[in-house]
């Protein structure tokens, strides 16, 4: 989990390694003192909707989501492909490829 705050302009970002998009934390745009939890893509968790009355009040909901929730599928299938690449190195790198023709036999020329 991190979370990355922003005092001037009262936004908190909010990453793990269980989701590929963040979450943000803003004040709330109707003018009042209010925070929300927002997302750049798809819907917010029903857990985090609603108003928050503070900055930490939202950090600590939005904690305590990223502790509960399970892994998203998009997480898994990163998280799976980073995995797989470094399998395929490690394979790669055991083969041993001869750098010039020496070590090449060639058939009799006859």
């Amino acid at each position: 989990m991190e979370f990355i705050e922003d005092t001037a302009r009262l936004t908190c970002i909010c990453k793990s390694d269980k989701m590929v998009t963040p979450l943000t934390i803003r004040k709330s745009r109707d003018g009042f003192i209010f925070f929300e939890v927002i997302t750049e893509k798809g819907a917010v968790p029903e857990e985090l909707k609603g108003k928050f009355s503070n900055m930490p009040s939202a950090r600590e909901a939005v904690a305590q989501y990223f502790r509960t929730m399970p892994e998203t599928v998009a997480a898994r299938r990163a998280s799976f492909n980073k995995d797989f690449d470094e399998r395929k190195k490690v394979k790669n790198a055991a083969k041993s490829e001869p750098e010039d023709d020496q070590h090449l036999h060639q058939g009799l020329d006859n």
